[in-house]
């Protein structure tokens, strides 16, 4: 990565002139366009790396931060990397961050606050055990709602297939003598790849947890996911967040799934098999995806729960008073969602130990 911006920084010295000049107009000055976009992408992942830096564990400690992966010209240039918070390596428990609608590099991604948030929240919880948060851009993710990609899941399996690669690659560096932990959560798009990872690529994780799902694809059921015996799979979807609203076996609301996506089943449904958490959010918009936006905001309900189930005391949930019912319980239709009969709450923040 240094190699990339470095290469464009020594021409602008060479030649008297400014890096933007050169990121301008490279033939000029002797570079091929691949090597901007190499650049640019590297000062993203920078960046990123920078933003990653400034989390701060239960102790207000600064983490290590560790770059996992680097293709800066992946994707047409939009690249991929993956950004570590603290050492998975020697960590007891390990998240992996997948996002969804226009994940990238080049998008800046890496630099997201969510993976800052999810990191501080889960050490609080961890009660001083070693946390590790990777922020994962390694698939190629619809840019825009224009984006036809969006409303299929072909993209989604492909990344899939790179995401359990590099899941997997997890436990065969990590030492033997720290026991091991391991939570893939996926967001919105970023959801529905990592159900696919799980259901089609062999992923190997302990708990998978899906915010703001569009549907899971290739799983039918939380027996799909596969997950380590005693694993649970756990779902958050806000009751006015539309995107969850629009997985193709939802009926009632479920008909906007034609403009928003639908791309398999709602896991956050009775009968599904998954443990649903809060995830209510304060106020009321108007804006349908305004929900979708803020499951990871500090001290929300989303985030406090996802911090629980990362730091392996998923079973405080219970005890927190953070477990929600299902969509279609009582014997409603799957279009009843008793989350909305209550408001949200905030302030949730961990001071120790979960549960």
């Amino acid at each position: 990565m240094n190699d990339d911006l470095h290469r464009v920084e020594d021409v602008a010295k060479k030649y008297g002139v400014s890096v933007n000049e050169v990121v301008a107009d490279p033939g000029r000055y002797g570079l091929p366009a691949a090597a901007i976009t190499r650049h640019n992408n590297a000062c993203r992942t920078q960046e990123g790396l920078n933003a990653s830096a400034k989390a701060k564990d239960e102790r207000n400690n600064h983490p290590e931060v560790f770059l996992l992966k680097y293709q800066p010209e992946a994707f047409g240039g939009e690249g991929a990397a993956a950004i570590a918070m603290g050492n998975p390596d020697t960590a007891a428990h390990t998240a992996v961050l997948v996002k969804g609608l226009g994940t990238g590099v080049r998008e800046g991604t890496l630099s997201n606050p969510d993976g800052v948030r999810l990191y501080q929240e889960s050490s609080r919880a961890d009660g001083g055990k070693r946390t590790a948060v990777v922020m994962w851009v390694g698939y190629d993710a619809p840019n825009t709602v224009a984006d036809p990609g969006l409303y299929e899941p072909n993209m989604a399996r492909t990344g899939g297939q790179a995401l359990a690669a590099d899941v997997n690659a997890l436990a065969v560096t990590h030492h033997a003598d720290v026991p091991s932990h391991v939570t893939v959560v996926g967001h919105s798009y970023g959801s529905t790849t990592v159900s696919d990872a799980a259901a089609a690529y062999g992923m190997h994780a302990d708990d998978v947890v899906l915010v703001g799902s569009p549907g899971t694809d290739l799983a039918h059921s939380a027996a799909d996911f596969h997950l380590s015996p005693g694993g649970r799979l756990y779902v958050g979807a806000a009751s006015g967040d539309a995107v969850t609203w629009s997985p193709g076996s939802v009926t009632g609301p479920g008909l906007i799934g034609p403009t928003l996506g639908g791309l398999g089943a709602d896991p956050s449904v009775d009968g599904f098999g998954a443990t649903r958490f809060k995830a209510e959010v304060p106020g009321y918009t108007g804006d349908p995806v305004y929900d979708h936006s803020h499951y990871f905001d500090d001290g929300s309900e989303s985030l406090f729960s996802i911090a629980d189930m990362v730091s392996g005391h998923g079973d405080a949930l219970q005890h927190d008073g953070m477990t929600a019912h299902h969509r279609g319980e009582y014997g409603m239709g799957e279009w009843f969602d008793p989350e909305a009969l209550r408001s949200a709450t905030t302030g949730h923040r961990h001071s120790g130990p979960a549960g």
